[in-house]
């Protein structure tokens, strides 16, 4: 299932909010939004629907406290939104099949997954958050002391 125009941007403006950029690109810019999506049509298509009605609902949640939709308010309000999300603190009903706590989480560790994922496998564009952790794949691992 495809998510629709208004879910894409609610997804990449909560991404830019989970993992932002400072002197290391963030989310965005590594291409955790396509890894994600690429999921979602492969091995989290189960999920696609569940992940979609979030999206929806973060709007919503948006439009109930603010007047706008998710991607349209300033970072200190999404902050804050997505914080009261993470501890359940709704004001729009979500559907049972997802809490808003379990929504966010989710999505934080798909954000992880793509951003420290691979290359090859459609995040971490350029390997930057390895540059950013100092790991060279081609470096031979050590085994650590006992």
């Amino acid at each position: 299932m495809p998510l629709s125009p208004t879910q894409l941007n609610a997804l990449r403006a909560l991404l830019d909010r989970l993992i932002p950029a400072d002197e290391y690109p963030g989310a965005l810019a590594s291409g955790t939004d396509k890894f994600i999506l690429q999921l979602l049509t492969h091995s989290c298509a189960a999920e696609a629907t569940t992940l979609a009605q979030g999206l929806t609902r973060l709007d919503a949640e948006a439009n109930s406290c603010h007047g706008q939709r998710f991607a349209a308010l300033p970072a200190t309000a999404q902050d804050a939104l997505i914080s009261a999300l993470v501890q359940n603190r709704t004001t729009t009903p979500w559907p049972a099949t997802v809490s808003a706590a379990a929504f966010v989480n989710r999505l934080i560790d798909l954000a992880a997954e793509g951003f420290y994922a691979d290359p090859a496998n459609g995040g971490n564009r350029d390997a930057a958050s390895w540059r950013m952790i100092g790991y060279d794949p081609l470096l031979p691992v050590r085994p650590s002391a006992p």
